[in-house]
């Protein structure tokens, strides 16, 4: 069996995705998969057939998988560098004033090279 960087509890940043950024808690781990499923995060909707519980059948959310290399410790992601840049990037770039925009060159000019016979 192998061993992962994050295990059930633990609370996990996503790295990567359509998830970038958000976090939650881990439910399982699904090792034959290289995957997790984290609360609250990659949603997906099931179809359920009709049963005693659900008479007229159901459409229900679920945590959807996340690959384990895409996710990192809360703690670890709260200390490292990582965080830092992509927080000054954030704020820097929201700061900035829309006044200081790049001038645009002028257009070029169409040249055709006519031919001389």
């Amino acid at each position: 069996m192998q061993k992962f960087h994050i295990k059930r509890n633990d609370l996990v940043v996503v790295l990567s995705g359509s998830q970038k950024g958000k976090s939650g808690k881990v439910l399982e781990v699904l090792a034959a998969k290289q995957r997790a499923r984290v609360e609250g995060l990659a949603l997906i909707k099931r179809h359920e057939k009709k049963s005693e519980k659900n008479p007229q059948g159901a459409i229900t959310e679920r945590e959807g998988s996340i690959h384990i290399s895409n996710l990192m410790l809360q703690s670890v992601y709260d200390s490292s560098t990582r965080r830092n840049k992509n927080g000054a990037s954030a704020t820097a770039t929201a700061e900035a004033p829309a006044a200081e925009a790049p001038a645009k060159k002028p257009a070029k000019k169409a040249t055709k090279k006519a031919k001389s016979e």
